[in-house]
């Protein structure tokens, strides 16, 4: 599908329909994301969040993962108490096997029936291994025709090795994600979101004795960093192309062939996709933490 015009399209006014796809537990980048976006009803309608596999020492395995996801998003919602409570799916109990086999869950359903049954654009955002967004694709095309995906993975295109976890975490749901025409948005990690670091200091000074949400999201990160020691929120850059577009540098360029060996290779008579090039962190992070404060 043609992404001419999306850039304009994701600056417009108005609510934005949305589903948010989430390896949750995995670090602690996904609850700030989640909640940023419970916390943006002026920009965004999220109908519903997806719990997404991941492995790795928060997990013994992409299902304990997914389940340890879904545990977190629930705690979330407690803390957030949104006026709308988006419903809330588990996702894929391991990763796909091959490019053509998509991995059957109650997310891929609901990604499916959810934009099918959608009059206005749905976006997808994905901040995860892709499994569940790719099996959507792969079990029905048409979502590929009428939706969105903005995905966080990979690495910026003039890195040579475009490995990063949520990339590799499934290489063969990214490479979907690449090739299946989807009007695709990538925020790279590397190269691009490693520049929206921030620190305990930053934080405590915005969050500390707020809420109960925000003492939550601040006690994950002290368990990790320490003063003097820089974190990257990642996550959060996924869902601000919805909610401050304005935050963001995007362009678009020909989708590259994300190969096997986990590395791009270019050709210009590609689909296009829109890639974001740069992050103002210092307007995305208040952002963040007076919405979060503020609660």
């Amino acid at each position: 599908m043609k992404v001419d015009g999306l850039i304009d399209k994701l600056y417009a006014p108005g609510v934005k329909k949305m589903i948010l796809d989430t390896d949750t537990f995995n670090e602690e980048d996904d609850q700030f994301a989640l909640s940023y976006a419970l916390l943006s009803p002026d920009k965004v309608d999220l109908l519903s969040v997806n719990a997404a596999p991941f492995f790795n020492g928060n997990s013994t395995s992409p299902e304990d993962g997914m389940e340890k996801s879904y545990d977190e998003i629930l705690r979330i919602l407690g803390l957030v108490k949104p006026a709308k409570v988006p419903a809330v799916y588990k996702g894929s109990r391991q990763f796909m096997s091959s490019r053509n086999e998509p991995v059957e869950s109650p997310a891929c359903d609901n990604i499916i029936n959810t934009v099918l049954g959608s009059d206005e654009t749905v976006y997808i955002v994905t901040i995860g291994a892709a499994t569940n967004v790719a099996s959507a694709i792969l079990k029905c095309p048409e979502v590929a025709e009428k939706a969105v995906v903005i995905w966080l993975g990979g690495t910026a295109h003039h890195i040579p090795s475009a490995r990063e976890f949520n990339l590799s975490g499934d290489i063969f749901a990214s490479q979907v994600l690449f090739d299946s025409g989807v009007r695709f948005v990538q925020v790279p990690c590397e190269g691009v979101c490693t520049e929206f670091v921030t620190n305990l200091s930053e934080m405590e000074h915005f969050l500390a004795g707020k809420n109960d949400l925000a003492e939550y999201l601040l006690g994950k990160m002290r368990k990790v960093i320490g003063y003097g020691t820089g974190k990257v929120i990642w996550d959060v850059t996924a869902v601000a192309c919805l909610v401050r577009p304005d935050a963001l540098v995007m362009a678009q360029v020909p989708t590259p062939v994300l190969t096997g060996d986990h590395t791009y290779a270019f050709d210009n008579a590609r689909h296009h996709q829109i890639y974001v090039r740069k992050i103002w962190r210092d307007l995305l992070y208040l952002d963040l933490f007076n919405k979060v404060a503020s609660l």
